[in-house]
């Protein structure tokens, strides 16, 4: 570690009076750097000053640059090299190792450029550079070597510099240079100084310049009084705990204060904290920042998200991917209801709706014609004009004015052209976060173009790509009013003070930190130059002057750690060793009133329980309800199902698949046997059909059947995916033929019948697969299959099949009907499940009055009888608006059921549970 007597040290209450008179202050960081200028304006507001000089307040890093900037404005500007910017780094990098023949080898280039990138960095931050020479490299080490040459005989040749190094060329030239050079210097919240920016200091204080270090006012000595260990069951529990911690303090304050709450893992937690904070806060402390004007939340998390993972940028990448490649569809569908998009707004409603037809034949992924081509077919041109219209500008763009290969400044141009196109950033205006995010975006395009000055051409693709990969490497936080609680990380917390101060997730996996040396740079040399996480003990050491630091750093401090880990095994964790000197307590803290809480506190609530709905219109029913016969099916099922489906006409949005699904392969074998029986009509012509005959009959079918879906799904069944399902349904139906050859004559009278069926006021169109005339004059109903049904599906006072007693009983045909009949046809399981009155009617089917749910009735009449009354009861139900949450058997009927959220069904049963528990208690 640093040994800090190096250079005069003065108190925090100097260092106001230095920024006054115009001192430089530095900082490790940015966020340290706002503090203390935060800091440092309310000092001069309690000092009753009207005016005063802006503080010079930055980073170690930014004064860097800025020496390096105010030198390119003077006539020196010849004798320095170009400063890289991290993109051109990172693209530099890629490209060196790319080329190399150990990166031949590797998968994850990108990667790996980031860690060679980083052993860099330290490399000359701590300046090891020299010493590498007297440590035998691995073959990670040699690589590093090798790329290391190369990059910098890259740099020197074409004369760039880079941030590693920009720091090296300001010492050596520094007294040379023609600039205004600061007098005085303070470094402020220094935990650790590289030996880089040692060297940089004592050739400041060379050159006259005064160089002293400050940190940050202790709020009260280094003990344990006002210092509380707490432990909590779950890492959720200590969110919550400390969320309703922080709302406390506010309320009870009467003065403005500022609170930390400090998660070592906070990129894991990231989310679970801003949702809990967010819980705990509103609905009234927002009440605590007066003149916002929407809610603000009253806390502030450092860590910021990749760019990327913004609703703008996400909208932008998805216009600029879809111009010229394949996309994720549930990608494209954001993209067509996003705000962000030409007419998002104007057209929000028609594109849901629009959304919800295509994807029914929508591929999992998808291209821009594919989109364009459902569009259509969906019947959209009228009601989504703009869609359409900048759909087809773009497809346009790319057939005219989209080249295979040009620089990156060319290619952000384009960029900009394809957004223009699609409308980005949308119609309505941008709130702040989106307008700050738009502007991120805006400075990452323009650096896109700055990479020609390492980068040849490339295409569009790799252009658009590079763009991605800088997004997601840009973390980004968009700014916000000061806020009383700031949620840090461990580095982002260093050197902070506060009024009362939570540091959580301490337990021993945790804190201290790990060890994390860099692969590239021998693990030796990192031990022996003390690199602050090269080794477990420099490790402990850094992490325990953070400790100290907390402990001094807050009037209050509270640390905290889970109980048990959030792995599925939930082990138990213990306190970090680092905080178990300071005694455990138990703390119970306010629990704060929830939205929920104040809504029912605020009136009595009445419960009403009301499962009756209107009854159906008398017009409406006798018209025919949209569903068919699945009406009768889903109220025998669930009656809240019936009505959530075809009353409220309500349903799941279908999710894109690839391939055929169940459902459309079964489509296929119903149209081809369909096609064949509407032509060979009569056992008697299957019979003397010859073979040759009959497969060219098949195949017809099944041609036809295939081509009228590939209308809806033709990427399904292109080329060879369409010989095959040919192949299968060839295969399936000949099988199935052979079945049909067991049976006694008969002739097909109908096939894919639409008939209107009435059962009490209730009108159901219905489609009937096939209808067979025995010899004696009986009707047989058949249904297809594409799996093994039992008969006792049709059996009972709620039907799960009820389609074919439906048919049989409600329709003229009744008289001859002698039978219904599920036909199985699947390759393993060919045959019929069926109830008939007479027998030898189907192979291997018994009659009716040996199968044993049908023994109560006396005789095919009765069996009549009963389906008929059956289906009056459910159809009576259904008409008068019968809506109750009742499963016919729970859980299996609600297994597949879309209306689970809406039913609540499980909080129904779980109420019911709890009230049977009382009663037998």
């Amino acid at each position: 570690m640093f040994d800090f007597s190096l250079f005069p040290q003065i108190p925090f209450s100097e260092v106001f009076k230095r920024i006054s008179a115009g001192t430089t202050v530095v900082t490790p960081n940015r966020r340290l750097a706002l503090a203390l200028k935060e800091e440092f304006n309310q000092d001069q507001i309690r000092l009753k000053l009207a005016v005063w000089y802006s503080a010079d307040v930055l980073p170690f890093i930014t004064l860097i640059e800025r020496i390096y900037l105010d030198t390119l404005y003077t006539k020196q500007i010849s004798t320095l090299p170009f400063l890289l910017s991290a993109a051109q780094e990172q693209v530099l990098w890629e490209s060196i190792i790319q080329s190399s023949a150990a990166g031949k080898t590797l998968l994850r280039i990108s990667q790996t450029a980031q860690c060679v990138q980083e052993a860099w960095q330290l490399a000359h931050a701590w300046q090891l550079i020299p010493k590498l020479k007297d440590f035998y490299p691995n073959e990670d080490g040699k690589a590093f070597l090798d790329w290391a040459k190369s990059y910098q005989e890259k740099t020197a040749r074409n004369r760039q510099t880079d941030r590693a190094r920009i720091c090296d060329l300001i010492t050596e030239q520094y007294e040379y240079l023609d600039i205004k050079k600061p007098s005085a210097l303070v470094c402020y919240g220094f935990d650790v100084f590289t030996p880089q920016q040692i060297t940089l200091l004592k050739k400041l204080i060379a050159t006259g310049c005064e160089v002293v270090i400050a940190n940050p006012a202790a709020k009260r000595p280094l003990a344990l009084d006002g210092t509380w260990r707490i432990e909590y069951v779950s890492s959720r529990e200590e969110i919550f705990q400390a969320a309703v911690w922080a709302r406390s303090k506010i309320e009870e304050a009467d003065h403005a204060v500022r609170l930390g709450i400090v998660v070592p893992a906070l990129s894991s937690h990231r989310s679970t904290l801003i949702r809990i904070f967010n819980a705990v806060m509103y609905p009234d402390i927002r009440f605590a920042l007066p003149g916002a004007v929407r809610p603000v939340a009253p806390f502030n998390v450092s860590l910021g998200l990749a760019l990327t993972s913004y609703p703008l940028i996400d909208a932008a990448f998805t216009s600029l991917e879809l111009l010229d490649q394949e996309m994720e569809f549930s990608r494209v569908s954001h993209w067509l209801r996003s705000p962000f998009f030409a007419g998002g707004e104007t057209e929000m409603t028609q594109r849901a709706l629009l959304d919800a037809r295509i994807r029914r034949y929508a591929e999992p992924v998808i291209t821009l014609d594919r989109l364009i081509t459902l569009v259509q077919q969906a019947g959209e041109q009228a009601n989504c004009p703009i869609l359409l219209q900048r759909l087809s500008a773009l497809v346009t763009f790319r057939q005219t004015k989209l080249p295979r290969s040009e620089s990156h400044a060319v290619f952000a141009k384009i960029i900009y052209e394809v957004l223009q196109i699609s409308g980005f950033p949308g119609e309505r205006s941008l709130d702040s976060t989106e307008y700050q995010t738009l502007e991120k975006w805006q400075a990452l395009v323009a650096d896109l173009a700055k990479l020609d000055l390492v980068c040849a051409k490339v295409s569009y693709l790799e252009a658009t790509s590079r763009l991605r990969q800088m997004a997601s490497d840009t973390l980004f936080q968009p700014e916000t009013p000061e806020v009383p609680i700031q949620i840090l990380g461990v580095l982002e917390a260093a050197g902070m003070t506060f009024d009362h101060l939570w540091v959580m997730g301490l337990s021993d996996e945790q804190w201290p930190l790990r060890a994390n040396p860099n692969p590239f740079l021998p693990l030796e040399l990192q031990r022996r130059e003390k690199l602050p996480l090269g080794s477990t003990l420099e490790s402990l050491a850094y992490c325990r002057k953070l400790t100290n630091g907390w402990l001094s750093n807050a009037k209050e401090v509270i640390l905290s750690y889970p109980k048990h880990s959030d792995d599925r095994d939930g082990h138990e964790l213990k306190p970090s060793p680092l905080i178990r000197s300071i005694p455990e307590t138990k703390r119970d803290f306010s629990v704060v009133s929830q939205h929920r809480d104040l809504i029912i506190q605020s009136c009595e609530l009445e419960q009403i329980e009301d499962s009756q709905v209107l009854p159906l219109e008398q017009g409406i029913a006798n018209q025919g309800i949209r569903g068919g016969t699945a009406v009768i099916k889903d109220y025998a099922a669930c009656p809240f199902r019936a009505w959530a489906k075809h009353r409220l006409l309500i349903e799941s949005l279908n999710v894109p698949h690839a391939g055929l699904n169940a459902m459309e392969r079964g489509t296929l074998v119903h149209q081809v046997l369909a096609q064949l029986w509407s032509q060979l009509k009569t056992k008697d012509a299957l019979d003397t059909t010859s073979d040759l005959d009959l497969e060219e009959l098949l195949a017809s079918a099944a041609d036809k059947a295939i081509l009228q879906m590939q209308q809806y799904r033709p990427i399904a069944l292109s080329g060879r995916f369409a010989q095959i399902e040919q192949r299968r349904l060839l295969r399936l139906v000949r099988e199935w033929l052979d079945e049909e050859k067991k049976r006694s004559p008969f002739t097909v009278i109908a096939t894919e019948e639409k008939r209107a069926i009435q059962i009490g006021e209730l009108v159901l169109n219905a489609r009937l697969d096939r209808v067979d005339e025995l010899e004696g004059g009986q009707h047989i109903v058949i249904d297809y299959k594409t799996r093994k049904q039992s008969v006792l599906t049709m059996l009972g006072e709620r039907l799960d099949e009820p389609q074919l007693p439906l048919y049989l009983v409600m329709t003229e045909a009744q008289q001859q009907a002698a039978g219904v009949a599920f036909a199985a046809v699947k390759r393993g399981e060919m045959g019929f499940s069926a109830i008939i009155r007479d027998p030898d009617m189907l192979p291997g089917v018994k009659i009716f009055s040996q199968i044993n749910a049908c023994k109560q009735f006396d005789s095919w009449e009765e069996l009549i009888a009963a389906w008929q009354q059956h289906l009056m009861e459910l159809a009576e139900g259904f008409c008068n608006g019968d809506a109750r949450v009742d499963p016919k058997n729970f859980p299996a009927t609600c297994e597949h059921c879309d209306m689970q959220l809406f039913c609540r069904i499980h909080e129904r049963i779980g109420e019911k549970r709890i009230e049977q528990d009382n009663e037998n208690g």
